[in-house]
């Protein structure tokens, strides 16, 4: 064997040592690399976020991984430190993140969400499609000083058995619908006693986050005189009824409560989610729901169906 006979036998052998194409990655995988490498730049900046959406024209696909990260990241960084695709985010995302043709979002706009869901960082996204890729584009900025902790590039190959799945789900069915108003506040404005109720701060401002420690304030008002029955569901979805001095509202009043002198409600350490205060109004105080017959429930039929009944109710998110 002559010498270039040898030289080609050696670098024939040396390549087939490694595959010649590398294997496409399963878009599984593909979000788990995203989580951890996000993760791992982000360690030490951030202990809680939000994934708010990833632009795509289909919506099954932007469910799909903002799901998975949401699992990924819950696992990095603990439950409840975690917010994706809830229905308190929805709502607000939906009033407030504003895309432009571009698909961007601004700066502003990312601070004021990441401040209203309570977390440190704020993660959206773009999935794009190129000749035999999609590509994935993942940002994470820090809510209070606005700027960029990192971004994540990757490819999944339009091939891919889940891709293709999510897909065809978002061709065959539409988007679910998120309104622009939760039920909350078609209750608040639909009810036939004009009953509304809202969380407030020590300042008198409108609230949907607390923390730790803080004051639980709610004002309700009313257009029609009626006797009150408040029913508050923490996070560990625990009911209790509200005491109260006065269950009667004037017309056209608004009230505070508690409303029980020196009483002051706390948020209770180490317990963090969704919670609500759900308001049961009535022109005819035997009207209202048996309290003590209705622990542990979640819907209520007014025993009058003549009487004048309304029900509203304030959902707010508990946060570190």
């Amino acid at each position: 064997m002559n010498k270039s006979i040898k030289f080609f036998a050696a670098v024939f052998a040396c390549f087939a040592t490694f595959p010649l194409f590398a294997k496409d990655i399963p878009f599984e995988d593909l979000l788990n690399n995203a989580a951890t490498e996000v993760c791992a730049d982000i360690e030490g900046q951030v202990k809680s976020l939000a994934i708010l959406d990833v632009n795509t024209e289909y919506w099954a696909v932007s469910d799909y991984i903002v799901d998975e990260l949401a699992h990924y990241f819950t696992r990095r960084l603990g439950a409840g430190n975690v917010i994706a695709h809830d229905e308190f985010t929805h709502n607000l995302i939906s009033n407030e993140l504003d895309y432009q043709q571009s698909g961007a979002v601004s700066d502003e706009t990312i601070q004021e969400i990441g401040r209203e869901l309570g977390v440190d960082c704020v993660i959206i996204g773009e999935f794009t499609e190129s000749a035999k890729y999609w590509n994935l584009f993942i940002k994470a900025t820090q809510v209070e000083t606005k700027k960029v902790l990192v971004s994540w590039k990757g490819k999944v190959s339009k091939k891919d058995e889940e891709l293709k799945f999510q897909i065809e789900k978002s061709k065959k069915s539409p988007k679910p619908k998120v309104g622009t108003k939760s039920n909350d506040a078609k209750n608040n404005e639909k009810n036939p006693l004009g009953v509304t109720v809202a969380m407030i701060n020590e300042r008198g401002e409108e609230v949907t986050v607390l923390h730790p420690r803080d004051v639980i304030r709610f004002k309700v008002s009313a257009d029609k005189s009626s006797y009150l029955a408040i029913l508050c569901t923490d996070a560990h979805k625990e009911e209790t009824w509200l005491p109260m001095q006065s269950n009667f509202i004037r017309a056209g009043e608004s009230r505070i409560f508690p409303d029980i002198p020196g009483a002051v409600l706390r948020v209770q350490d180490g317990i963090f989610g969704n919670e609500s205060v759900k308001v049961y109004a009535a022109t005819v105080e035997s009207d209202l729901p048996n309290q003590k017959k209705m622990m542990g429930t979640r819907a209520f039929v007014f025993a009058n169906e003549n009487a004048e009944t309304a029900e509203a109710i304030v959902r707010y998110r508990v946060v570190k």
